[in-house]
Formats: C-alpha cells, sequence, structure tokens
C-alpha cells in the first residue's frame, strides 16, 4: 500500500508524487485522506495494462523541507508557481481527482478566484471534487478532547454529580449533529453528492469515520465506487482489492456510553467510560 512518507518525499523532491507511466494522466490531489485512492487506481492499473500515468500532490506538505522543518509556506507556494516541472505535469493531466482547496494558492479549486490551478494550465477531460472529511467533530472524546468549552463543562459536572449533566450532554450532541451536518453541506458542494444519504444510512452501523479528520477504507471504498460509476468507469473486477489494510484503524477514537446513548452505534467495539477521557 502507499504511503504518506513515500508520497511527501517524492513530493519534495520533484513537485509531486508518481507511479505508473501510461498515456492517461490522473492527478489525485488532497490530504492523507486521498491516498487510498492512489492505491485502488494503482493497483488497477499494474493488474489492467498501465493504461495510467498516476500522480498525486498533498499541498500541506509543502509546510515543511525534506528535514523535517518548517517552511515559509506562503513563499514555497509563490516559488513553486515557477516550478517548470510541476506546471508541465499540470499541463498533462486528463483526470483531476481533488479535494477542495481556497487557501492553497495555485492549487485552490475555487472558481472564480485570485488564484487556482487553472490557471496554471489545468485543463482536465474530467474533474471529480472529493468530499472531504476534514474537522468533522462527532464522536463524544473528540469533542471534549478538542473544544476547551465543553470539556471544562463535562470535568465540572463529572466533579459535582459524577456524569455529564443533561445540558452538558445536550450541548455537545448538538455539537455533534453540526460536525455531521457540516459533512453533509461538503457532499453537497462536491461532485459525489450520493455520499450524503450513503453516510446518513451507514454510519451508525459502519466505522465509516476513526477521527475527526481521518476516515476508513469503508469510507474512500464508498466514494471510490460512486465516481468509478459516474465518471472512470473501470471494470473492477479484475485488480481491485477492497481487502487492504484501512491506514488509519491504529489510531482511533474509541465510542463512549454517551456515543450509544444518543446514536446507538453498532460497531461492534469496546465502549470506554467518557471519564476515562476526561481524568
Amino acid at each position: 500500500m502507499i504511503n504518506t512518507l513515500q508520497i511527501k518525499q517524492q513530493q519534495l523532491a520533484k513537485g509531486f508524487f508518481t507511479i505508473g507511466s501510461g498515456p492517461e494522466v490522473i492527478l489525485v490531489m488532497g490530504s492523507c485522506r486521498v491516498i487510498n485512492f492512489v492505491t485502488y487506481l494503482s493497483e488497477w492499473n499494474e493488474a489492467n495494462g498501465n493504461r495510467f500515468t498516476i500522480h498525486s500532490i498533498d499541498p500541506f506538505s509543502w509546510n515543511w523541507d525534506e528535514k523535517e522543518e518548517r517552511t515559509d509556506y506562503a513563499k514555497v507556494l509563490l516559488e513553486l508557481e515557477h516550478h517548470e516541472g510541476l506546471l508541465s505535469m499540470l499541463k498533462s493531466v486528463d483526470i483531476l481527482i481533488h479535494e477542495y482547496y481556497a487557501n492553497a494558492g495555485m492549487f485552490n479549486c475555487k472558481v472564480p478566484s485570485d488564484k487556482n490551478i487553472y490557471q496554471f494550465g489545468m485543463n482536465p477531460q474530467i474533474d471529480i471534487c472529493l468530499p472531504n472529511f476534514n474537522d468533522c467533530f462527532i464522536l463524544f472524546s473528540d469533542l471534549v478532547s478538542f473544544d476547551a468549552d465543553l470539556r471544562k463543562k463535562a470535568i465540572a459536572d463529572y466533579n459535582v454529580i459524577g456524569k455529564l449533566s443533561e445540558q452538558t450532554k445536550d450541548e455537545i450532541f448538538k455539537k455533534s449533529q453540526f460536525g455531521i451536518e457540516k459533512f453533509y453541506y461538503v457532499c453537497r458542494g462536491s461532485d459525489v453528492p450520493e455520499m450524503q444519504d450513503y453516510f446518513a444510512e451507514n454510519f451508525k452501523k459502519q466505522r465509516l469515520f476513526w477521527t475527526y479528520n481521518h476516515t476508513s477504507k469503508w469510507f474512500t471504498l464508498a466514494i471510490f465506487n460512486f465516481i468509478n460509476g459516474k465518471f472512470l468507469h473501470l471494470d473492477l473486477s479484475n485488480g481491485f482489492n477492497k481487502d487492504h489494510e484501512d491506514m488509519f484503524a491504529n489510531n482511533y477514537t474509541k465510542l463512549t456510553e454517551y456515543d450509544i446513548e444518543m446514536y446507538g452505534y453498532d460497531w461492534g467495539e469496546e465502549i470506554i467510560p467518557l471519564k476515562d477521557k476526561l481524568f
């Protein structure tokens, strides 16, 4: 399976990651969440005659250099506007698969905007905007870990009554629902609006996300099947393995009793007391 380190090392060395050498060119652009898509396409490509050259870029990776030291991100992005190899690659792309960017300089996908990737030669035959799962705080443990006000209220409740008060519980639940609605909004603005209904129908019975930023393979498999059916039309009967490693499963947010109470998750996982996250 392709990993973040491989993509980052090539990207910092030459401007982008590449695998395959076929005549049709795909660029997959996004955070670590898109690596599964690169893997799916690469495995299919290897088993089906090397049809594609597959590139990948994570714009956020330019916040660090090869020595893992922080960079002047804005300056790096400006310098990349004159990177001949990168510009040549962008002009060659037939299929663009990307998360949405509005604050990444030349890699912005917002049109119109002062600066975006289409001003630098990007003119694909197929352009697919993915629904990115970014800062979607849904699980109670994530919410009390990253929302200082909710954490303060939860600790106060436990110190006084030994559990969440109804008021605090309802406040956390509303924030959780906001996280879900945030993702639905992103789905509706993407080229895969079908993911909203899929998520709504399945997230209580299947682990579609590991944390507020990291999705499971079931999430990416669902999106890949949607974009293949709508845009790519690849025969997945050969060279498509849906059983490979779930890359974010080794560090995940566990369910608490309040997640079960408010949502009724049926993931077949260990439940930990929310108190263990607070103290």
